[in-house]
């Protein structure tokens, strides 16, 4: 019986230098999908609420208020994908509107409104993470 090898892993892609040397972020409320209007109790501010905060609570950037201040602007989405809640955050060039670097987080479905929510928070959380990790080691 032969075992065939796995071909090796393609080298790393560089993570564009823009994201990398960014010091000043705009946040763009990239909105949610329309099934969460059907909700009287979802505030359709939370998603860019909390990753607006968490991201002054970390303190690397300088959060502007126009896009054109910006070296990046991050857009913050909550989608609905196959049943589930979606976080989906896009890194844009400002000037060309070129999407430069996708992040996305699911959130753990859950019946009950606080568990809902402690979900949403902690995938939030996880999306910070993943920011973190992607501008300070390049991962």
């Amino acid at each position: 019986m032969l075992i065939a090898e796995e071909p090796p892993a393609p080298p790393p892609a560089p993570i564009p230098s823009q994201i990398l040397a960014a010091k000043k972020v705009f946040i763009s409320n990239g909105g949610e999908d329309t099934w969460l209007d059907y909700d009287p109790k979802h505030d359709p501010t939370l998603t860019y609420n909390e990753l607006y905060g968490d991201m002054k609570s970390w303190g690397k950037y300088e959060l502007v208020s126009t896009p054109a201040d910006a070296d990046v602007v991050f857009e913050i989405h909550l989608l609905l994908q196959e049943r589930s809640p979606l976080l989906r955050l896009l890194i844009l060039d400002p000037r060309s509107h070129t999407t430069l670097w996708t992040l996305n987080q699911i959130p753990k479905v859950a019946a009950r409104d606080a568990t809902a929510r402690k979900n949403f928070d902690k995938a939030m959380d996880a999306l910070v993470a993943t920011i973190r990790g992607l501008v300070t080691t390049g991962k």
